[in-house]
């Protein structure tokens, strides 16, 4: 509940950037799409998704956010399906049958061996048919200009205050990884609770990501976006910007 007050201004401005990739990149696709969602969380896009009409499949290494998104599934009448497995050797029913996989808000960056990173943009391949489309949202790290960085959302939802700071340390170059460190101050009922995460991520330059990707000889890098979610606005790989969302499409 509380991670999601946090993020649900960001649900809405997703779900139509899934859609208006899919129109511009994926001319074949249906008006229902099967979608693969890689560490769903608490389920808030596998939700708004399937009241699209899509079928949505997702997975979470959290047990405990696996069964929050179960129940707030549970009630929608389209197919749903939430299992506990990890982004590095998740397992899938049948290769080849997703039109869509996503993974945003920079995920991917927990995966902290590049062996490890590899194996799960693989099997992220292998759960699409071709022409399907992968993407990928992660922050990019400019070894040149490499401060710390500090970022804080407030949001209210009836008498709940939620306020969610995250800071990151410089990059270690060498270890390719930094230091993050998230704290929620929940106000509820008048009383104040504070719980902190503190956890390292894999730290990428874009010609570090690009060689990544070349090493998925099955996907095709078609565009590049921002956290914007405008599909108008296009960007270029390179160490311009800090974020960026990779869109991939399976040959």
């Amino acid at each position: 509940m509380y991670y999601d007050m946090v993020y649900e201004d960001y649900t809405k401005r997703e779900t139509r950037f899934l859609h208006a990739v899919v129109k511009q990149y994926g001319k074949d696709f249906a008006e229902s799409w099967k979608i693969l969602e890689p560490a769903c969380g608490s389920g808030r896009l596998l939700e708004s998704l399937a009241q699209c009409g899509h079928t949505v499949h997702g997975f979470d290494r959290n047990r405990n956010q696996v069964s929050y998104a179960k129940k707030r599934l549970k009630k929608l009448s389209v197919k749903t399906k939430v299992w506990q497995d990890s982004l590095q050797d998740f397992k899938i029913e049948k290769a080849g049958s997703y039109d869509l996989t996503h993974c945003f808000v920079t995920t991917f960056k927990y995966l902290l061996k590049e062996k490890d990173a590899v194996a799960s943009l693989k099997l992220m391949s292998q759960a699409l048919r071709p022409g399907g489309l992968c993407l990928i949202g992660l922050h990019l790290t400019n070894y040149k200009d490499n401060p710390a960085d500090y970022e804080k959302w407030v949001n209210r939802r009836d008498d709940v205050k939620v306020v969610s700071e995250t800071w990151s340390e410089p990059a270690k170059i060498k270890q390719r990884t930094e230091a993050m460190r998230t704290r929620m101050t929940i106000t509820e009922k008048g009383k104040t609770r504070v719980e902190e995460t503190l956890w390292d991520f894999r730290t990428y330059s874009a010609a570090e990501l690009k060689s990544l990707l070349a090493k998925i000889k099955t996907l095709e890098l078609v565009a590049c976006h921002d956290f914007h979610y405008n599909i108008r606005q296009k960007r270029k790989l390179n160490d311009a910007y800090t974020d960026i969302i990779l869109v991939l499409k399976k040959k």
